[in-house]
């Protein structure tokens, strides 16, 4: 299969490319050609075109800076010869031709007198080299013997903007490769050892056959907390881990990977996190898999999240019970089920039975709970049992009503 990929979108679409086996071509203004075959070779690319691209933002920036020191107006210039950013608006997007000519010889262009008929003006065009390519060029517009004095000055802080945008890129690549292996191994993909490794190595972790689990965190948005708030925590979470892979997945759902032996002693963070945070969070730890197998770990956590009784934000799928069996229940049987259990009941009288199988059938506790004389809960059980042909008083029938309850959850 072959793709043709223009620069500007090359970077997203490496951004997605894990599988091995699909030849790329892809070519630039400085006529660059690269043949890809497998992940490592796209990921090559990638770090490569990062070095070497500078975005519009960071263009801004540098123009900006410049002219604030020297006063002069200030061109960015790519290494096509188009003026990306620019303190006089009218000249972005047009093109240069001493930029071309700076970036094509290497060389520092002056240009004595303004030619209108060829979009120049006088000034200076001075080629920026990063990691000894040259990357851009800065236009000083101005007499040459007035804006000379301002080159080095130039050079010198672009050259550190342009370290500043690689350091954030590098930090950004690393959570791009991390959400990428992450997504990989919960959705159960083909993973090319290479790129296993390397995701590993920058995040200082190595597979050493042991055991993992995988972690979901859904942000409960509707419940008023700003989900700026609850990001921040989440996030402090994974800092305090160590050790672990991490992503998140729009619209509100975290996903963890970590090494088993450190749920142990890391427990107790998701469950102060669930306890601080008990309507707008809801954490659910899938079992331990080995780190391959994390797809079947993840399905087990958003089973254990599905699985939450009401007023419940935090499980472990290692401590249900009940629940694994009704999981696998198919749909047509879930229906057929809870047509026949809990057709005719309200919200109402379904809330009622969980408060009351809370409290292991105590007429005493849950009449105090809801604040009604037994009595009166007396007389809503025998309704209940009207309505649906079950007394929740009798052992069988209420273990039937319990079931179609917790089957309910899964069958949404």
């Amino acid at each position: 299969m072959r793709k043709e990929i223009s620069c500007s979108r090359l970077l997203d679409f490496c951004d997605f490319i894990i599988a091995s086996g699909t030849e790329i071509w892809y070519s630039t203004g400085n006529n660059y050609h690269f043949n890809i075959m497998d992940s490592f070779g796209i990921r090559t690319i990638r770090e490569n075109v990062m070095s070497s691209t500078i975005n519009q933002i960071s263009a801004r920036q540098i123009v900006e800076t410049l002219k604030s020191i020297c006063d002069h107006d200030i061109n960015f210039i790519d290494t096509d010869g188009r003026i990306i950013a620019s303190t006089d608006p009218e000249r972005i997007s047009t093109y240069h031709e001493g930029g071309i000519e700076a970036c094509r010889t290497g060389e520092i262009v002056i240009i004595e007198k303004d030619d209108p008929g060829r979009n120049l003006r006088h000034g200076i065009n001075m080629p920026i080299k990063f990691h000894s390519r040259t990357v851009a060029v800065i236009g000083i517009t101005g007499k040459p013997d007035e804006v000379r004095k301002y080159i080095d000055l130039a050079q010198r802080i672009t050259l550190l903007l342009l370290r500043e945008q690689e350091l954030e890129e590098r930090n950004y690549d690393k959570r791009t490769q991390t959400g990428n292996l992450v997504r990989a191994l919960i959705d159960g993909e083909t993973i090319s050892t290479t790129f296993l490794r390397e995701v590993l190595s920058i995040n200082n972790l190595e597979d050493k056959g042991e055991n993992w689990r995988t972690v979901v965190i859904e942000l409960q948005t509707k419940h008023g907390r700003p989900l700026s708030a609850l990001e921040a925590a989440v996030n402090a979470l994974i800092g305090n881990l160590g050790g672990s892979l991490s992503t998140y997945i729009f619209p509100n759902e975290y996903v963890i990977l970590f090494r088993d032996p450190v749920f142990s002693s890391k427990e107790k963070l998701f469950s102060d996190l669930a306890a601080e945070y008990p309507e707008a969070i809801k954490i659910g730890v899938g079992p331990r898999r080995r780190l391959l197998k994390q797809d079947l770990s993840c399905a087990a956590a958003r089973l254990a999240l599905r699985s939450l009784e009401p007023g419940q934000n935090y499980t472990i799928y290692d401590k249900m019970h009940l629940e694994l069996l009704l999981a696998s229940v198919n749909k047509n049987a879930q229906s057929a089920y809870l047509s026949r259990c809990l057709t005719g009941l309200s919200e109402e009288d379904k809330e009622l039975l969980r408060l009351y199988f809370s409290f292991d059938g105590s007429l005493k506790e849950t009449s105090e709970a809801r604040f009604m004389h037994k009595n009166t809960l007396q007389y809503r059980l025998n309704h209940i049992r009207e309505l649906c042909g079950l007394d929740p008083r009798r052992f069988r029938e209420a273990a039937a009503l319990y079931a179609a309850l917790l089957l309910e959850r899964f069958a949404v």
